[in-house]
């Protein structure tokens, strides 16, 4: 007998028995008789089958002594563990009965669904071979070309670029330029390169709809030949970058006239120049900017620039202590015979040097008499005669004067654009005149030739005439006087 409610599948055979009242097995009590009770079939392939008392429920056990099965018969019970052996697997927590519904129920939901989806297979292949039919019959009536739209031609020095699209009430089979096959987007836009030679070229397109109508035009090319010269150019200026010591004691006196008053000739670029040396002298000579001063055109009048040296500088200047730095670029000229070289200032006139015009000894010495350190002066300018153009400053002087080379005091620096008899040029391609430009340049650092963070006036003398010379053809020769061992700029 068993407990009503007690026997649940996935028990343990020891919990099992606790709950049945045992007679014997069913091999001593077949028919179950001698007690009326419950008994074991044991060791059926390792199986264990007990039976109720009332004979009408049978329990599997597997080899791990846990309930497995419940059947209404004892051939049910061997049917489940025979079919387990042949298939390799365990015995399920089920009875064969609900196995068997289970699986009839699955296997006609499987055979509903594949029905539907053979239905709908079928109805789908006939909606596509009536397309098919009717496009075909359309195909085979076609009578109209394909057409064919250039929206742009391009050309890039030798190559030229075609940009179109095609039509067709069928459809584009393939699109062809010159011959080769080009690919076609899904709204019959193309695009093909070719090359364009320097006569030009008459490129072929050529399309093919899908009843194989063939459409064709033709597009000239025309290569556009440029004969203009390779332009020489040159680095942009640029003072900022390395760093360098500060001179906290220099001064910098910078003059720049471009425009005169007194003559039509120009010192092309040289406002531009002092400018942008002002910056430079900052920047690479390390000279605070309220010890800059910067006079350029009109504001470079001779009052003006004497006014700089006798009242500016003189009181600016700490004797024995202070570096001065003179920057003039504009026109000079010297005396008929030679002996003299004057500075113009804006308002000098070429026919007045004694009156007008600023002696350059007379600046010398009234700078020397200011008791500085040192001097250093850059002068971006020539005293022949001639200008930064083809002009000649005075018209009565058809031939350039070449001037006599002048001492200079002790501590002064001199470099100087150009020699006694030549003309100081404008770089054109850069805007400033030639020898700023190469100055300027070498003073970010292309001059310090023994790369040891300094470079002294005799480095950059040799960068800027090095330069000079071969942009100049040599016609123009830059010059230097005084010490080429003074040290200009310090770098960090």
């Amino acid at each position: 007998m068993i407990e009503s409610g007690s026997i649940k599948l996935g028990m343990s055979k020891q919990d099992f028995e606790r709950k049945m009242f045992w007679g014997t097995d069913t091999y001593n009590d077949p028919g179950m008789e001698n007690y009326g009770g419950s008994g074991y079939m044991p060791n059926f392939y390792d199986y264990t089958i007990a039976y109720g008392g009332n004979r009408n429920k049978f329990f599997v056990f597997n080899p791990d002594s846990l309930l497995v099965a419940i059947t209404d018969n004892i051939k049910q019970a061997e049917q489940l563990v025979l079919e387990s052996l042949r298939s390799g697997s365990i015995v399920q927590n089920q009875s064969l009965k609900s196995q068997s519904q289970q699986t009839d129920v699955t296997k006609e939901a499987d055979l509903a669904d594949a029905k539907t989806e053979a239905d709908n297979l079928r109805q789908q292949l006939l909606v596509l071979k009536a397309q098919q039919k009717q496009r075909q019959q359309a195909i085979s009536n076609d009578n109209q070309k394909p057409t064919i739209n250039v929206a742009g031609a391009a050309i890039n020095g030798p190559q030229g670029i075609i940009k179109g699209f095609v039509r067709d009430n069928t459809g584009i089979a393939e699109v062809r330029v010159d011959g080769k096959l080009v690919e076609v987007d899904s709204y019959g836009n193309f695009m093909a390169t070719t090359y364009v030679p320097d006569n030009g070229i008459n490129v072929s397109i050529e399309a093919v709809d899908l009843a194989g109508l063939t459409n064709s035009k033709s597009v000239r090319l025309e290569r556009v030949t440029s004969f203009s010269a390779t332009a020489v150019t040159f680095d942009r200026l640029n003072p900022l970058g390395r760093k360098v010591a500060s001179n906290s004691n220099a001064l910098a006196l910078i003059i720049g006239v471009d425009n005169y008053k007194s003559t039509p000739a120009r010192a092309i670029y040289a406002d531009t120049d002092a400018k942008v040396f002002a910056d430079y002298a900052s920047q690479k000579l390390g000279i605070p900017i309220s010890r800059i001063k910067t006079l350029v055109n009109e504001g470079a009048g001779e009052r003006e620039l004497l006014l700089s040296v006798k009242s500016w500088l003189s009181r600016s200047v700490k004797q024995n202590q202070s570096d001065v730095f003179i920057f003039f670029a504009g026109h000079g000229l010297a005396s008929d015979d030679g002996s003299k070289m004057y500075l113009l200032p804006y308002d000098g006139a070429p026919e007045l040097l004694d009156k007008t015009a600023i002696l350059r000894d007379e600046l010398f010495a009234d700078i020397s008499a200011t008791n500085p350190r040192s001097v250093s002066v850059f002068l971006d300018t020539c005293y022949s005669g001639t200008t930064r153009g083809t002009d000649m400053l005075i018209a009565s002087r058809p031939i350039a004067i070449r001037a006599l080379e002048q001492s200079i005091p002790d501590n002064f620096t001199v470099m100087t654009a150009a020699a006694g008899d030549q003309t100081a040029k404008p770089l054109k391609e850069a805007k400033h005149g030639m020898f700023s430009y190469f100055l300027m340049k070498g003073m970010e650092g292309e001059a310090d030739a023994n790369l040891n963070n300094k470079i002294t006036a005799g480095e950059l003398h040799a960068y800027v005439e090095q330069n000079v010379i071969q942009q100049s053809g040599g016609s123009q020769t830059p010059e230097l006087q005084g010490n080429a061992d003074r040290v200009l700029v310090r770098f960090q």
